[in-house]
């Protein structure tokens, strides 16, 4: 039987919840995550005991000094740090920990990816008028690129909607509770 595996998982900022549960289930199949590559697409994983851990990724445009070592007081293991993701994990018997205690943390860390998602979007426009210039028209690579980018951008859109809309059910919630 073998002891390693790699797996690769593609997957999108606005749903980060998604390779957490992944992660767990895949610790609790005796899974241990050992290491993250290709930007955080690429899992490496070893086989061992059944864990019940949680795992949390966190995004950081600028990191504080003190980022790490507070999550590290606070009992949570860094897994992985690249490109601005961050993965941690804590081992829980009952209640599953949040790496987050309040609301307000969620919709700040929901507002650092969207400020992400939004540069990267905006980014994209000069590269579209570019193709869309008239004399690059006729060019049947211009149209394919075109296309190409016309569907990145509806997914960054996507994106955008999914996390202002969670953020408005965050921010609702939060007013609820006060």
């Amino acid at each position: 039987m073998n002891n390693e595996k790699r797996v690769t998982k593609w997957w999108v900022s606005w749903d980060s919840e998604k390779i957490e549960r992944w992660l767990e289930q895949e610790e609790a199949k005796g899974w241990h995550l050992r290491k993250v590559s290709g930007n955080v697409v690429r899992f490496h994983f070893q086989k061992g005991e059944t864990r019940k851990l949680r795992y949390c990724l966190d995004y950081q445009m600028n990191k504080d000094p003190n980022y790490v070592q507070l999550f590290k007081e606070a009992g949570w293991e860094l897994v992985y740090s690249g490109a601005g993701w961050y993965i941690w994990r804590m081992p829980y018997s009952e209640v599953r920990p949040e790496i987050y205690s309040d609301l307000d943390s969620l919709i700040d860390r929901n507002k650092r990816i969207l400020s992400l998602l939004s540069v990267v979007l905006f980014a994209q426009f000069p590269i579209i008028l570019i193709n869309i210039f008239p004399l690059q028209m006729f060019n049947p690579w211009s149209l394919i690129i075109l296309g190409l980018y016309m569907i990145v951008v509806g997914l960054f859109v996507y994106g955008i909607i999914r996390i202002v809309s969670n953020n408005r059910r965050l921010i609702k919630r939060r007013d609820l509770h006060k």
